[in-house]
């Protein structure tokens, strides 16, 4: 089945978010009734899935194993959960294992849910939307700062929006793998962690500092524990400071090695504090930052509030797909009427291709609005310009397997369908790209419409009848010649296009 993340119609009132860190995983549970979310139930288990990436992309079979079975035990507490009222999303780790279908797969039978990747820039976002949450509404310019297992996101916004997105490839994980991974800790180790955290800030550096903030927040456990850590030390009532972190890196100096006990630091966080001490230290400096402080809101709540929207039609992957094909400069007119023109195709054979009609006719509507945007490049073979454009941009809101999916489409709205990689899971996403491609034909032109009693029927397997007024065939004689054309490409992938006229029978 294509994988656009459902959408609940069930009237349920219970949602649920998980976080698949390179660290821990976390599961929130939230009531949603009268247009307001209630916060329910939390759980977290420190499964480490960072630790067993190997440097091929692999997973180790003990961190999978630990990954497997947690999402086994929070499948237990998510089992009455109708479909559509649980997002779970992976994030660094799950982006970086070559073997992410494989997992995937096994993750959504263990946990009876769909599991999506998400981009870098998404986990920024989402995790943006969770801070913005957690405090009174205002207009102050922010730094939102996330550090988890195997990446660290760096946001610059303004109330609920954020304008400058980062997802840097350092972590607490990441960073004890490379530096400590010993379990000792030395002056010379310290400072080359420290360096190589200076060294992936430092191409981003200058667009942050031409976006002044006039307040610091920072997400995630390692900076909650060492907001902790100053408060139990009596440094600060939780406010984090340059001084602070230098503390606690020559804390760990002085001990010589990373199992150091400090008042704030859970037992299971320990092994790995220091590594997200000392990327926070080289954010302070490389950013000039002079004082943090700890959000209790992060990526789940944002997921939350992300699911909360969707529930409401508030889903931020139209505004998303709207503002790409804008700056592509599509026709989004003409992009509208393709995109009408699928979705009552779709509705005269939904029940026959048992595609669900409100979910394929987003992704329809998306994909008519992005298959034009390579024309900004290049009239020749545009398509497959789309298809790169829409594979690697970053749209709000999509998983990974969304946009992937929408490229997909892109790809193959014109000339030759590539019915082996559409039909990779399902023959879902082939249906979706032969409504858009017979759509795309309809509305070549401005001047053409779709006719009055049009008929498209999918009753037989892999044949497609399509019935049109002969007086409108007549008066269109290059649709009538674009369809053969495409029954040509049909057949060639195993299907048959019939063209039948309001004077004939159906043979």
């Amino acid at each position: 089945m294509f994988n656009i993340s459902r959408i609940l119609r069930s009237g349920a009132s219970q949602i649920a978010a998980i976080d698949l860190g390179s660290n821990s995983f976390h599961m929130i549970i939230a009531r949603w009734e009268n247009q307001h979310i209630t916060l329910q139930d939390k759980l977290r288990e420190p499964v480490r899935m960072g630790w067993g990436l190997e440097e091929d992309g692999s997973l180790s079979d003990e961190a999978r194993d630990r990954a497997l079975a947690c999402l086994e035990r929070f499948g237990e507490r998510l089992r009455n959960f109708p479909s559509g009222s649980v997002r779970a999303v992976g994030t660094k780790t799950l982006r970086s294992i070559t073997d992410s279908k494989e997992f995937l797969k096994l993750a959504q039978e263990k946990l009876g849910h769909p599991v999506e990747i998400i981009s870098g820039e998404e986990e920024a976002r989402l995790i943006y939307l969770g801070v913005a949450h957690s405090i009174a509404p205002d207009d102050k310019s922010r730094l939102v700062i996330d550090i988890g297992g195997g990446s660290t996101e760096v946001i610059v916004g303004t109330g609920m929006h954020p304008s400058v997105k980062e997802s840097l490839s350092m972590g607490c994980v990441a960073m004890t793998k490379r530096f400590f991974a010993d379990g000792k800790v030395t002056d010379k180790a310290i400072k080359k962690a420290r360096i190589a955290a200076g060294q992936e800030i430092a191409p981003v550096a200058d667009e942050y500092s031409d976006k002044p903030w006039q307040e610091v927040l920072g997400a995630s456990g390692t900076i909650k524990a060492v907001a902790n850590v100053c408060q139990q030390a009596g440094w600060s009532d939780g406010e984090i400071t340059k001084k602070s972190l230098d503390k606690i890196i020559a804390a760990y100096a002085k001990h010589g090695a990373t199992d150091l006990a400090l008042d704030g630091v859970s037992d299971d966080r320990q092994p790995v504090f220091l590594g997200g001490a000392i990327v926070l230290a080289a954010l302070f400096d490389t950013l000039d930052i002079d004082t943090m402080l700890a959000s209790d809101w992060a990526l789940r709540e944002g997921l939350l509030y992300d699911l909360k929207g969707r529930l409401e039609d508030h889903d931020i992957r139209q505004a998303s797909v709207v503002a790409l094909a804008e700056r592509f400069h599509v026709n989004i007119p003409k992009a509208e009427r393709v995109a009408q023109t699928a979705q009552k195709l779709l509705s005269q054979v939904s029940e026959d291709w048992a595609l669900e009609p409100i979910d394929a006719g987003k992704m329809l509507s998306w994909a008519a609005h992005l298959a034009p945007v390579g024309l900004d490049i290049s009239h020749s073979d545009y398509h497959k310009h789309s298809a790169y454009i829409v594979a690697n941009v970053d749209i709000a809101g999509c998983s990974r397997a969304e946009q992937t999916q929408l490229a997909l489409l892109a790809r193959t709205h014109r000339k030759s369908l590539q019915e082996k990689q559409l039909t990779e899971n399902g023959d879902e996403l082939l249906h979706l790209a032969m409504l858009l491609r017979l759509a795309v034909i309809f509305n070549r032109t401005r001047r053409h419409s779709l006719p009055e009693g049009i008929e498209l029927s999918a009753k037989k397997k892999k044949k497609l009848s399509l019935r049109l007024p002969q007086n409108w065939l007549d008066a269109n004689p290059l649709v009538l010649a674009d369809l053969e054309s495409e029954a040509n490409y049909l057949n060639k992938a195993g299907y048959q296009l019939h063209i039948i006229t309001d004077e004939q029978q159906e043979t």
